[in-house]
Parts: structure tokens; C-alpha cells; sequence
């Protein structure tokens, strides 16, 4: 198992933070760090995740989230 990290720039919805760790978790991955933050527009927010978990299902999760409608920007950052 591997730490990887994603940021992601999404649409500010009630309904993102479930849809998101939903993602995470179907792919058997543990989060241990969220970070959610506003940007300079508050329609627009950041996450920075971390999460635990094989790094061979990393791009199939990433795939996943950018799939979600509300999902603008989704990448591996360096760990």
C-alpha cells in the first residue's frame, strides 16, 4: 500500500464531499488527509487529498472522480 496525492479544483455543491469520498472508498482506498478549501471564487473549491491504498487502482480513481459532474480539475500531486 502507497500514500497518493490528488488535487482537485471542483464545483462548491452540497452534495461533493459524499461524492468524492465515495469514489475513495468503492476503490478500496483509505483517506488520511482532506483538506477543502474556498478559492478566490466562491463557487469554485480545492481539495487536497491524501489517501492510502494500491497505486496500480490511482489512475482508474482519478478517471473516476473526472467523471463527476462537478469535478473541474483532477491530478496526482508529488508525494
Amino acid at each position: 500500500m502507497d500514500n497518493i496525492k490528488i488535487a482537485v479544483i471542483a464545483n462548491n455543491t452540497e452534495d461533493l464531499l459524499i461524492r468524492v469520498t465515495s469514489v475513495f472508498h468503492k476503490r478500496g482506498f483509505r483517506i488520511k488527509s482532506f483538506v477543502f478549501d474556498e478559492t478566490n471564487s466562491p463557487d469554485l473549491v480545492k481539495m487536497d487529498i491524501t489517501a492510502v491504498g494500491e497505486t496500480s487502482k490511482g489512475e482508474q480513481m482519478l478517471r473516476q472522480l473526472t467523471k463527476l459532474y462537478d469535478i473541474k480539475e483532477a491530478d496526482f500531486m508529488a508525494c
